[in-house]
């Protein structure tokens, strides 16, 4: 009797202190907002550009507004990525009214100088640099004219969206554009150091650190929140990297293939279930795949079950790994919507 009423006790003490921590934050808050003290949101841009990156960034983008950030800086370096991911990003920079700032530390190649063109200003460390921006297949080779003609005008766009000359943004993706006036080599894509993108337009300031940074930004004052990407995050942007992607489905199709024709469930399916759980998992998390993959795929694995202990002439195994696959186009089929 003794044990329940202080269970009782207990349940009913967190409860007014959860109701309590509500007002209390809300007050924090508005104190904050009374005295004028600007939020800052930092958010690092890092690694390659991929789909975790993407959903990463909505939620940092999402906790900023909420807590009523006054600015967003990005702090990018990164050589680049996925031309998807990039586009959503850019986006996303585009339909928010937080002023944003990307502060180039090292470099904002290829897909990051796409974002960092969208941000409202760009503040760049010395030695820092900033361009080569062609968009290649995934065997490394320049895409197909279409696609590039779609990259440059897209360049172009994210150039005059705040102003700045776009043909600087053309050459860091058309090798054919000559700048004489920035001794650029003939023939190469342009990348900007950040001299350079002083010269040209192409950033604001230059800035060593955070504290020369808020001093160009006029925000000594103001504080500082850091974003910082969860465990969970940093599974999903591994598993989603354009590069880790078909490594795992090809483990995972060649894992339950060998398992299908092996006696027993041993190592092959084992590594097929695991590679192919990874890359669900990533990209559910990631809010680009949704229940229906993951239905279909835990059908599929029961039907390879029911396969090897109950053995039905490879029907079973055949419906199995049709429904795994058809959970990997369902997931394909939300990612192009």
């Amino acid at each position: 009797m003794a044990t329940r009423r202080w269970r009782l006790f207990f349940s009913f003490t967190f409860v007014i202190l959860a109701l309590l921590l509500i007002p209390l934050q809300t007050m924090v808050h508005s104190e904050r907002e009374a005295s004028g003290e600007e939020l800052i949101y930092y958010i690092p841009v890092e690694q390659t550009v991929e789909r975790g990156l993407e959903a990463f960034m909505a939620r940092s983008f999402a906790n900023a507004i909420e807590e009523g950030a006054s600015h967003i800086i990005l702090e990018m370096d990164t050589p680049g990525g996925a031309v998807d991911a990039a586009g959503n990003i850019a986006l996303l920079i585009q339909e928010t009214d937080i002023p944003v700032i990307t502060y180039v530390k090292n470099k904002a190649i290829s897909a990051g100088a796409y974002i960092a063109l969208n941000t409202d200003e760009i503040v760049m460390a010395p030695g820092a640099t900033m361009g080569s921006a062609a968009v290649i297949d995934g065997a490394g080779n320049a895409a197909e004219e279409k696609t590039q003609s779609y990259w440059l005008s897209e360049m172009r766009s994210a150039a005059e969206l705040n102003g700045r000359d776009p043909q600087y943004a053309l050459a860091m993706a058309d090798n054919r554009i000559d700048l004489p006036e920035l001794n650029a080599p003939e023939g190469e894509l342009l990348t900007l150091t950040a001299q350079q993108a002083m010269q040209v337009g192409y950033a604001e300031a230059i800035a060593s650190n955070r504290g020369e940074l808020l001093e160009y930004l006029e925000l000594e004052n103001a504080v500082e929140i850091e974003m910082q990407v969860s465990f969970s995050e940093q599974i999903a942007r591994f598993v989603t990297h354009p590069v880790v992607i078909p490594i795992l489905l090809s483990i995972g199709s060649l894992g339950l293939v060998l398992e299908l024709y092996s006696p027993g469930f041993g190592v092959p399916g084992i590594m097929g279930i695991s590679a192919l759980l990874l890359f669900f998992f990533g990209h559910m998390f990631a809010g680009f795949a949704g229940w229906e993959s993951m239905i279909l795929f835990v059908v599929g694995f029961l039907l390879i079950i029911v396969e090897i202990f109950v053995p039905g002439f490879g029907i079973f195994g055949l419906l199995g790994i049709g429904a795994i696959i058809g959970g990997c186009f369902s997931h394909l089929f939300r990612r192009l919507q």
